[in-house]
């Protein structure tokens, strides 16, 4: 696809940023890479104002076979290597629904805009892995564009790509995407009870079901009912991808 990284920054209005500010982002971007590190998490910075990566963990999942710097280098560039022409196409998609909910925002509320979506991504070894990525903005200019953006990428608990999810400091509202459509929907997703809550928060924590037993006073049939109710509200069906997909609410 020509011109896919200008497709990609065309929705954002752009904003000089003086020099001098990036010095402000040195240590930020030094916590990051220590947090990238001890959580075994892989992550990547976007500046939106350069059109380049300022930071790419070491993390394999996201390189895909190639070098952190390699990717940093390359920026935007590198996902014409990772990604198929029909996934390109569906970010530049999701890319541009994004922006217009992010400026159709109030400036107050667009640095907790994050959105999600899942795409596959090919390794230089032959294979594919569905994977989640979550962008979220880090840091915004004086009149309320995009500077700094993070972006973390876990393995998918889906089985296809797409499954979009916006959303804001109104957790309550959410956005999706209609590819055939090609409309924006919102919804109200389905709660969780504080007690299918506190169990998913628990098992993230570390807990077992014993564990998670002891600590809540309940029995295992308890325990286990509640999980099952909460993997069947958030459509996944096993812990790890409730925990995945729970955490997306965060």
């Amino acid at each position: 696809m020509e011109n896919y990284v200008e497709l990609f920054f065309e929705p954002i209005r752009r904003s000089e940023i003086d020099e001098s500010r990036y010095r402000e982002i040195e240590t930020l971007i030094k916590t990051l890479d220590v947090m990238s590190r001890l959580n075994n998490q892989s992550i990547y910075i976007i500046d939106y104002t350069k059109q380049t990566f300022l930071y790419v963990s070491p993390h394999p999942l996201f390189l895909c076979g190639y070098e952190a710097e390699e990717v940093k280098n390359m920026g935007y560039l590198f996902y014409e290597k990772v990604l198929s022409d029909n996934d390109l196409q569906m970010l530049i998609e999701i890319n541009r629904m994004g922006w217009k909910l992010f400026y159709d925002s109030p400036l107050e509320n667009r640095l907790y805009s994050r959105i999600s979506y899942d795409f596959n991504l090919h390794h230089k070894n032959g294979a594919k892995i569905l994977v989640n990525h979550k962008v979220s903005p880090l840091l915004l200019n004086e009149d309320g564009n995009i500077w700094v953006g993070i972006c973390i990428v876990n393995y998918s608990p889906h089985k296809n790509v797409g499954n979009v999810v916006f959303t804001q400091k109104n957790k309550n509202l959410c956005y999706s995407y209609d590819f055939e459509k090609k409309r924006i929907i919102s919804y109200e997703p389905e709660k969780l009870t504080k007690r299918q809550e506190e169990i998913l928060r628990l098992h993230m924590q570390g807990y077992n079901e014993t564990g998670i037993c002891e600590k809540l006073n309940l029995s295992v049939r308890t325990v286990k009912n509640h999980r099952y109710h909460a993997e069947k509200k958030l459509g996944v069906n096993n812990l790890a991808n409730a925990i995945s997909k729970f955490n997306l609410s965060f």
